[in-house]
Protein backbone atom coordinates (compact mmCIF):
# COMPACT_ATOMS: atom_id res chain seq x y z
CA UNK A 1 0.00 0.00 0.00
CA UNK A 2 1.43 3.36 -1.05
CA UNK A 3 1.00 6.17 1.47
CA UNK A 4 1.17 9.82 0.58
CA UNK A 5 2.48 12.34 3.04
CA UNK A 6 0.62 15.63 2.92
CA UNK A 7 2.54 18.56 4.30
CA UNK A 8 0.61 21.69 5.18
CA UNK A 9 2.69 24.85 5.05
CA UNK A 10 3.05 27.06 8.09
CA UNK A 11 1.95 30.47 7.01
CA UNK A 12 2.06 34.04 8.15
CA UNK A 13 -0.60 36.52 7.21
CA UNK A 14 2.20 39.04 6.69
CA UNK A 15 2.63 37.44 3.25
CA UNK A 16 -1.01 38.06 2.41
CA UNK A 17 -1.33 41.53 3.91
CA UNK A 18 0.94 44.43 2.89
CA UNK A 19 3.72 45.23 5.36
CA UNK A 20 2.34 48.74 5.85
CA UNK A 21 -0.56 47.17 7.75
CA UNK A 22 1.86 45.75 10.30
CA UNK A 23 3.26 49.13 11.28
CA UNK A 24 1.09 50.11 14.20
CA UNK A 25 1.75 51.23 17.72
CA UNK A 26 -0.68 48.94 19.51
CA UNK A 27 -3.66 51.11 20.31
CA UNK A 28 -5.12 54.27 18.86
CA UNK A 29 -3.82 57.36 20.64
CA UNK A 30 -7.28 58.86 21.26
CA UNK A 31 -8.90 55.79 22.80
CA UNK A 32 -8.18 52.49 24.47
CA UNK A 33 -9.65 50.61 21.50
CA UNK A 34 -7.39 48.11 19.70
CA UNK A 35 -5.69 49.23 16.54
CA UNK A 36 -8.06 48.29 13.67
CA UNK A 37 -5.25 46.76 11.60
CA UNK A 38 -4.10 44.58 14.48
CA UNK A 39 -7.69 43.55 15.13
CA UNK A 40 -8.10 42.54 11.47
CA UNK A 41 -4.98 40.36 11.62
CA UNK A 42 -6.15 38.80 14.87
CA UNK A 43 -9.55 38.07 13.31
CA UNK A 44 -7.83 36.32 10.39
CA UNK A 45 -5.64 34.19 12.65
CA UNK A 46 -8.33 33.30 15.19
CA UNK A 47 -11.67 33.37 13.38
CA UNK A 48 -10.58 32.98 9.77
CA UNK A 49 -8.85 29.61 9.98
CA UNK A 50 -9.77 26.11 11.06
CA UNK A 51 -7.29 26.00 13.95
CA UNK A 52 -8.21 29.42 15.25
CA UNK A 53 -10.03 28.14 18.32
CA UNK A 54 -6.89 26.28 19.44
CA UNK A 55 -4.79 29.39 18.81
CA UNK A 56 -7.18 31.44 20.97
CA UNK A 57 -6.90 28.84 23.73
CA UNK A 58 -3.09 28.96 23.56
CA UNK A 59 -3.14 32.76 23.85
CA UNK A 60 -5.42 32.48 26.89
CA UNK A 61 -3.22 29.84 28.55
CA UNK A 62 -0.04 31.91 28.31
CA UNK A 63 -1.77 35.19 29.18
CA UNK A 64 -0.89 35.13 32.88
CA UNK A 65 2.13 32.84 32.98
CA UNK A 66 4.63 31.86 30.26
CA UNK A 67 4.61 28.15 29.45
CA UNK A 68 6.52 25.83 27.14
CA UNK A 69 4.84 23.79 24.41
CA UNK A 70 4.66 20.65 26.56
CA UNK A 71 2.95 22.49 29.42
CA UNK A 72 0.46 24.06 26.99
CA UNK A 73 -0.28 20.65 25.45
CA UNK A 74 -0.97 19.11 28.86
CA UNK A 75 -3.17 21.96 30.00
CA UNK A 76 -5.25 21.98 26.80
CA UNK A 77 -5.21 18.18 26.45
CA UNK A 78 -3.88 18.44 22.88
CA UNK A 79 -1.09 16.68 21.03
CA UNK A 80 2.36 18.27 21.33
CA UNK A 81 2.70 18.45 17.51
CA UNK A 82 -0.59 20.36 17.31
CA UNK A 83 0.64 22.88 19.85
CA UNK A 84 4.01 23.20 18.06
CA UNK A 85 2.19 23.94 14.79
CA UNK A 86 -0.03 26.63 16.31
CA UNK A 87 2.82 28.17 18.31
CA UNK A 88 4.82 28.49 15.09
CA UNK A 89 1.95 30.35 13.40
CA UNK A 90 1.41 32.62 16.42
CA UNK A 91 5.14 33.37 16.55
CA UNK A 92 5.38 34.15 12.82
CA UNK A 93 2.54 36.62 13.23
CA UNK A 94 4.18 38.28 16.26
CA UNK A 95 1.43 37.38 18.72
CA UNK A 96 3.73 35.39 21.00
CA UNK A 97 7.46 35.26 21.61
CA UNK A 98 9.93 33.00 23.36
CA UNK A 99 10.96 34.09 26.83
CA UNK A 100 14.36 32.39 26.27
CA UNK A 101 16.06 31.10 23.14
CA UNK A 102 16.94 27.57 24.30
CA UNK A 103 15.21 24.21 23.94
CA UNK A 104 12.02 23.98 25.97
CA UNK A 105 11.72 27.75 26.07
CA UNK A 106 8.56 29.23 27.46
CA UNK A 107 6.26 31.29 25.28
CA UNK A 108 4.72 34.55 26.36
CA UNK A 109 2.44 37.11 24.76
CA UNK A 110 4.18 39.71 22.62
CA UNK A 111 3.94 43.35 23.69
CA UNK A 112 1.40 44.17 20.97
CA UNK A 113 -0.76 41.21 22.05
CA UNK A 114 -0.55 42.26 25.70
CA UNK A 115 -1.74 45.75 24.77
CA UNK A 116 -4.64 44.35 22.73
CA UNK A 117 -5.96 41.51 24.88
CA UNK A 118 -9.41 43.07 24.80
CA UNK A 119 -9.52 42.45 21.03
CA UNK A 120 -8.91 38.74 21.63
CA UNK A 121 -11.61 38.65 24.30
CA UNK A 122 -14.06 40.30 21.90
CA UNK A 123 -13.30 37.77 19.17
CA UNK A 124 -13.70 34.86 21.59
CA UNK A 125 -17.05 36.24 22.78
CA UNK A 126 -18.26 36.48 19.18
CA UNK A 127 -17.04 33.13 17.86
CA UNK A 128 -16.66 31.13 21.07
CA UNK A 129 -14.19 28.33 21.58
CA UNK A 130 -15.17 24.69 21.73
Amino acid sequence: MLRTLIVFPVFSFSYLIPNSLFSFSGTDSESSQPNPRFKMILWLIIAGTRGGANRAKILNVIRDKPRNANQIAKELNLDHKTIAHHVKILSKNDLIEKAQKDYGAEYQLSQIMKKNQNALEEIIRKIGTK
